[in-house]
This record gives C-alpha cells, structure tokens and sequence, in this order.
C-alpha cells in the first residue's frame, strides 16, 4: 500500500508501467481506485498502451485520509492535492483524465499550474451556476443520511429505495464509505462550483465526454466547456450508460486523446 503524506493527510496511491508520458485517473465523489477501475478506463489497460499510469483516492474517499472542514474537498482544494501528490512523486508534466468531481479537479489544476498540464480528458464533469441545483438536491440529503443513520444503514435505505436494476452498483458505491469523510467531501465539493468564464485561459488540448438524460451530469456542462476553452472538443454519448458499457471504446477514445490524436465525432 502506498500512500503519500499532502497537506495533513496520507493520500493513497497506485503506479502502473514506465512510459515516457504520465497520465492521472481522478475519480469521482464517492468514488476511488477501486470504484474507478470498476466504471471506467483500468490503469493497467493504459500502461499497457505505453504509459506511466497514477491513480489515487481523493482527500475523504479511499483508503485515502480525511479532514473535517468542507473547504478542504472545494475544486481547487482537491487541485491541490493533487499537485501535492505529483511533487512527492516527482512528476513534472502529466495528462488528466477525470470523472466528475475528478474532471473538477484536473480543470483547477490546468487554471492554477498550466505548465504541469498536458492533456486533459473530462469525463461527465460536474455541473456549472444553476445546473448544480439538481447534484445538490440529491446529494445534500445523502450526506444528512451518513451524518445522522451512519455508513451501514444509509446504503441500506439508499438501496431500498432505488430502482432494482440499479441497487447492485449504488449499493457497491455508497457502501465503505465513512461518515466523518464523506459528508464534509459532499458538501464541500457541491459547495462552490467552478466559475466557467475563468477557464478561457486552459490551453491545454482537451476532450470532454458527457452522455444524455444524466441529471449530475448534465450534457450542457459539456457544452459550457466547448464554448469556453479555446482548445476543447466535445463528445457525446448515445445514452446514459453507454461509456461504462463499452468500456474498450472509452479506453481507445482515452489513448487516441492522450496521444494527440484526432478522436471520432469530437467537435
């Protein structure tokens, strides 16, 4: 198990092949390495591309340490762990590919220290101004229910109460979470959403990947960021479930973007 010790807390981490080029996976909230590797791009499958592969649990999820303030889990916060993180390692420049509170976090990165910045893939990023309303309903009443139930009842009742085809992975997601981590990380990262208007400046080449019907997720995040930075490329998905489902097609998408390539359908 490796871990590194950023900014009051052991963040834990994995390292997978010795390419030339370095490349993160930044998960979601709730999520981490496992939860990542489950839904998305194997670090494994792209160090067997040609890469040197970092994949790490964010401050509060994981096997990742926590602190209590919900300041500590804001975009730029986590950003800065993650700039942490590179320093220990010694890793100069990197590509980003981030999901969702992740894709926050490498936007945040990109901002503050464009030069460590290559790449960047944006996998359903989060909500921008209004649009964050919908993530906030869902998910402010789940960090009550770990605040007050705990982290063994609350996936229970979650489960109960969600769809049956759907209980399997919610359950898997929300269960090994602790109480005194996630509900400062949700509140947190809900809190402030990130201002689009200041990300004219990112440079770097980036693909941003979104699918429909998705309410904390919503597609016209996609399109904020097209419209913004000068340098972005969209890609949507047919559905909803699509990018976990063809998980080879999103592993190719990654590698073709990360190598410069010009990826099918991105506009």
């Amino acid at each position: 198990m490796s871990t590194a010790r950023v900014r009051g807390v052991d963040l834990y981490y994995e390292v997978y092949g010795s390419g030339a080029s370095s490349v993160v996976i930044a998960h979601g909230a709730l999520g981490s390495v496992r939860h990542a590797a489950a839904v998305g791009v194997r670090a494994t499958e792209l160090a067997a591309q040609g890469f040197r592969v970092i994949t790490y649990d964010a401050r509060g999820h994981g096997r990742s340490g926590y602190t209590a303030s919900p300041e500590h889990y804001q975009p730029a916060a986590l950003a800065d762990d993650l700039l942490g993180l590179l320093d220990v390692l010694g890793v100069e420049r990197v590509g980003l590919y981030g999901t969702s509170m992740g894709a926050s976090t490498a936007l945040m990165l990109a901002l503050a220290h464009p030069e460590r910045v290559t790449r960047l893939i944006l996998r359903a990023p989060a909500p921008f101004a209004v649009d964050i309303q919908a993530a906030r309903a869902r998910l402010y009443p789940l960090a009550s229910l770990y605040r007050w139930l705990g982290a063994y009842v609350t996936p229970q009742l979650v489960g109960m109460l969600s769809h049956a085809s759907e209980r399997p992975a919610l359950k898997a997601l929300l269960s090994g979470q602790r109480r005194q981590a996630i509900v400062p990380a949700l509140r947190g990262f809900l809190a402030a959403p990130i201002d689009p208007e200041q990300l004219v400046t990112i440079r770097a080449p980036t693909l941003v990947l979104t699918q429909p019907d998705d309410p904390l997720h919503p597609p016209r995040s996609g399109e904020i960021l097209r419209a913004r930075m000068p340098c972005a490329k969209l890609l949507v998905a047919p559905s909803r479930s699509y990018w976990t489902e063809n998980r080879e097609v999103l592993t190719q998408v990654v590698v073709s973007a990360l190598s410069g390539q010009v990826v099918s359908g991105a506009a």
